[in-house]
C-alpha cells in the first residue's frame, strides 16, 4: 500500500547512485544537526525587506531552530569594548579607515553569541550605522569566517538558509542583493562577505551611507550554487552558474559578481524571485541541496 513517501532504487555498484546515498545521509544529518541551533534576530527586520520574516513557529517546526529576540538596548555598547588582536590583523587596513570601531562592534556581537549561546545571528545594522556611524559589515564577516552563520538586515530568511547550507555543504556562503537579471545572467553586490570566499579583498566604507567599513572583494572560483529560501520554508531556488565579471560599479554594494546562469532560471529571478537576498556558495552543491529539500518538504521553485 502506498504511504505517499518517495522512493528510489539504487545500485551500489554505480557511481552517481552512490552519490546519491551520501547525499541523502548528509541530508538526514544536517537536518538533525539543525535541530535546537538558536538563532538570534538581534533589533528587528529591516522594514525594506518584504519576503524575510520567518515566524518564529516555522522555523522551529520546519528546521528545528530556536529564535532568539534580541532588542539592541540588550546588546553590550560597543565603545565599552575592546577590539580582538585577531580581528584587527585580518583586516589590516590604511589609516584611512578605522576599523578598531568595527573590532569592537565584533567583540560585542561575540560576547553576545557567547553569553545567549547562539549558533547564528541576524543583525538589524543600519540602526548602527545610522546612530554612531559605525557598520557590522566587517564583524559579520569574521564571525562567518570564525564559523558562526552571521547575516545582516535581519533576514530570517538568509540566516536560516545560511545556517542549512553550512550543515549540508560545510560552507558558509555569501548573502547578497540581486542588483541586476537579464536575459541569461544575473549581478549580485552586499558590502559584508565572508574574507575566506574571496581571493583578495580591501576594506571600503558601506555603500548606501558611505560611513564605516566594508568589504570590496574578489569573489575566489568561477562555478557557483545560488540558493534562497522563502520566509515559509516551503520553497527554494537552486541553481548553478559561472562568475562571468567581478565588476566595481560605484552605483552597487562594495563586492559584486556578475554570473552566467540558464535562462529559464534567470527568468525565475527576473519574473518571481523568493526574495531579494541570494546565498552565493562556491563549488556545486545542487545535488546535496535538493536532496536536502527533498527531506524537508521544499519545492525547488526552478526545478
Amino acid at each position: 500500500d502506498s504511504i505517499g513517501q518517495e522512493c528510489r532504487l539504487t545500485d551500489l555498484k554505480n557511481e552517481a547512485d552512490r552519490q546519491c546515498i551520501a547525499d541523502f545521509f548528509q541530508a538526514d544529518t544536517a537536518r538533525d544537526t539543525l535541530r535546537g541551533k538558536r538563532l538570534g534576530l538581534i533589533g528587528e527586520i529591516s522594514d525594506w525587506l518584504v519576503a524575510s520574516d520567518v515566524a518564529g513557529e516555522t522555523l522551529a517546526s520546519k528546521l528545528g531552530i530556536e529564535l532568539v529576540r534580541i532588542p539592541w538596548k540588550d546588546v553590550r555598547d560597543y565603545n565599552e569594548c575592546t577590539p580582538d588582536p585577531g580581528f584587527l590583523s585580518a583586516y589590516a587596513a590604511d589609516a584611512s579607515h578605522n576599523i578598531a570601531d568595527a573590532g569592537r562592534v565584533h567583540t560585542a556581537l561575540s560576547d553576545l553569541v557567547t553569553d545567549r549561546r547562539l549558533d547564528a545571528i541576524t543583525v538589524e545594522c543600519f540602526s548602527l550605522v545610522k546612530a554612531n556611524s559605525v557598520t557590522a559589515c566587517l564583524a559579520l564577516s569574521k564571525l562567518n569566517d570564525d564559523g558562526i552563520p552571521a547575516g545582516c538586515e535581519g533576514d530570517l530568511a538568509s540566516i536560516a538558509g545560511i545556517m542549512l547550507v553550512k550543515e549540508v555543504t560545510g560552507i558558509i556562503p555569501w548573502m547578497a542583493n540581486t542588483v541586476k537579471v537579464d536575459a541569461d545572467r544575473a549581478k549580485f553586490a552586499h558590502c559584508t562577505a565572508p574574507a575566506g570566499l574571496m581571493s583578495k579583498f580591501k576594506i571600503e566604507t558601506h555603500y548606501e551611507t558611505g560611513r564605516g567599513t566594508s568589504i570590496k572583494g574578489e569573489f575566489a572560483g568561477d562555478d557557483v550554487t545560488l540558493f534562497r529560501i522563502d520566509r515559509t520554508l516551503g520553497r527554494a531556488f537552486l541553481e548553478c552558474g559561472t562568475i562571468i565579471s567581478r565588476p566595481s560599479s560605484t552605483d552597487a554594494c562594495r563586492t559584486q559578481i556578475e554570473v552566467m546562469l540558464p535562462e529559464a532560471s534567470a527568468a525565475v529571478l527576473k519574473h518571481a524571485p523568493l526574495g531579494n537576498h541570494h546565498l552565493i556558495i562556491p563549488g556545486d552543491h545542487r545535488e546535496k541541496l535538493r536532496m536536502f529539500c527533498r527531506r524537508t518538504n521544499m519545492t525547488v521553485t526552478n526545478a
